[in-house]
């Protein structure tokens, strides 16, 4: 007898070993699929509360201030979106252009590496699921 709830799948029954890769991995993805939306809700819940005692951020030249100080604990970033530009070394401040080069980086992109140094985590989303309606919203570890 198993009573580990990740393991009784539904519509997978049976040997695992007699099951096919493509039925594991539907069984699979059916699980992570649930894992990720409760995840991704108790985050939001998160920034909600957070957002009301001045500790989230919603536009980008916010989060990536705080990024640059290391102020986020958790990002929210549009997988989708490229937003051509450059954040500021020492300031944080953003800079947008039209294009994307070798100095004009995506912004996003950036924003989620200085999260990943400081030691934050970076959530990858459909646009739907970013809290303001922007490209990026953040959990921050102090107000910024």
């Amino acid at each position: 007898m198993n009573s580990y709830p990740h393991l009784a799948v539904e519509g997978l029954r049976g040997n695992p070993e007699t099951t096919s890769d493509a039925d594991l991995a539907d069984a699979a993805r059916l699980v992570l699929d649930d894992l990720y939306a409760a995840d991704l809700a108790e985050v939001r819940s998160l920034l909600e509360t957070r957002s009301a005692q001045g500790r989230a951020a919603t536009d980008v030249g916010d989060v990536a201030r705080a990024a640059t100080f290391g102020a986020v604990d958790t990002a929210l970033v549009d997988i989708d979106v490229v937003l051509p530009g450059f954040i500021d070394e020492e300031t944080g401040v953003v800079t947008l252009d039209d294009e994307d080069d070798a100095v004009n980086y995506g912004v996003i992109d950036e924003i989620a590496r200085r999260v990943l140094l400081a030691g934050g985590r970076v959530l990858a989303v459909r646009a739907e699921d970013v809290p303001g309606g922007g490209p990026v919203a953040a959990i921050l570890r102090y107000p910024v």
